[in-house]
């Protein structure tokens, strides 16, 4: 068995459940709201590169906890049923049913979020907006991207534990940690080095620990690409240190749910 047809398997499951129609239904109604409203209160020009800074932020603070909430029973609801034994006895390894259930999940929100991002492309270029396609292309790709990383992050926490609820917990807690405690920290330190607190090289490791996060990484990246000149800033300004640290958390939180999955003693 090949991890497509585990990710076949999981895609169906998740897109049936009643909770995943309300959050995808949510997710594109946000997007095609902000579309709409975008031409009316933004500042012209009227772009879809531009919309994506305007947007950013609302989708991928809405992606965060619908990712986790797609990601969190992936592998605990079953270890704590005891159907993850049946699920191991077929012919497939625990990292192919692991990646399995991270694509199945993924991709479902990846198919809801492409979807209202194509709703929003059209409320933004019509009748008066442009359209820059491969920048819009390159939003898309990223908040697909950003929705992935937040499910791999659940998939971990399912991983690490081995009920439902523990599982759930730990992906919230991560939710709490990585949103709103690391959000809270790095602007609290860089009010600090602009009241003048600080200098030289603290200045320089506040500001870098600011582009750590997965939020802050994905929300200067979208950034980035609304900015025609990006001009001669220091370099942790610009996309060279978010793109790494983005491409770090979308494939770290699946690194370690595999290696933490291989080893453990299913009992």
């Amino acid at each position: 068995m090949t991890w497509r047809v585990i990710a076949r398997r999981d895609w169906r499951l998740v897109r049936d459940a009643r909770f995943t129609k309300a959050a995808l239904v949510g997710l594109i109604g946000v997007v095609s709201i902000a579309a709409y409203v975008y031409p009316v209160v933004g500042t012209s020009p009227i772009t879809t590169s531009r919309f994506g800074a305007f947007v950013g932020g609302w989708v991928g603070s809405l992606l965060a906890p619908i990712g986790v909430l797609f990601g969190y029973g992936a592998i605990a609801r079953e270890h704590e049923s005891g159907a993850l034994r049946l699920a191991l006895s077929m012919p497939h390894d625990r990292s192919t049913l692991v990646l399995g259930r991270f694509v199945g999940r993924a991709g479902v929100l990846s198919a809801a979020t492409i979807v209202g991002m194509a709703i929003a492309g059209i409320l933004v270029v019509y009748p008066y907006g442009t359209l820059q396609p491969l920048r819009f292309l390159a939003f898309v790709l990223l908040t697909v991207g950003h929705g992935a990383t937040w499910v791999g992050i659940g998939v971990a926490a399912s991983a690490l534990v081995a009920t439902n609820r523990r599982a759930l917990v730990l992906g919230v807690v991560a939710l709490f940690v990585l949103v709103i405690v690391w959000d809270a920290a790095t602007a609290g330190a860089e009010a600090g080095v602009a009241a003048g607190v600080t200098d030289g090289p603290i200045r320089t490791a506040v500001r870098v620990s600011a582009q750590l996060g997965p939020g802050s990484a994905f929300e200067t990246l979208v950034t980035a690409l609304a900015v025609s000149d990006q001009g001669t800033g220091a370099w942790y300004n610009g996309p060279t240190l978010p793109l790494p640290v983005f491409v770090g958390w979308l494939l770290g939180p699946l690194f370690v749910a595999i290696r933490r999955f291989e080893r453990r003693d299913i009992a």
